[in-house]
């Protein structure tokens, strides 16, 4: 019986190290292919704008593609998907539209009240 499970255990274990190898050099690579996709885009950019304008057009698409990949990372799916189940059809009774035009003629009338 224990040797069942120590088998078990090893081909769990070789498995898991299997998948983290091949996850590494999935990794891997992508880095590499990322570090060639910058480059052949700087090489594009540096032809049609100056050095600095590049530079900064690469940096704010890695500052942003950060930012969307901390957001996922930070954002609960399974919790959301509770939240808007528990709410039921009585949270939309507002249509957006509506409020879009409600809004306006209230600043129409704000406007014409401060004409006078």
């Amino acid at each position: 019986m224990l040797s069942s499970v120590m088998q078990h255990l090893r081909g769990s274990l070789r498995r898991a190290l299997r998948t983290a190898m091949l996850s590494a050099g999935a990794v891997l690579f992508l880095l590499i292919g990322l570090l060639f996709l910058t480059l052949a885009a700087w090489l594009y950019l540096i032809t049609v704008t100056t050095a600095l304008t590049a530079a900064l057009i690469l940096g704010a698409v890695y500052f942003g593609m950060g930012f969307l990949l901390l957001a996922i990372a930070g954002s609960d799916g399974e919790a959301a998907a509770q939240r808007s189940r528990q709410e039921g059809p009585a949270a939309y009774d507002h249509d957006g539209l509506k409020n879009l035009v409600m809004a306006f003629l209230a600043g129409i009338t704000a406007g014409q009240k401060a004409r006078r």
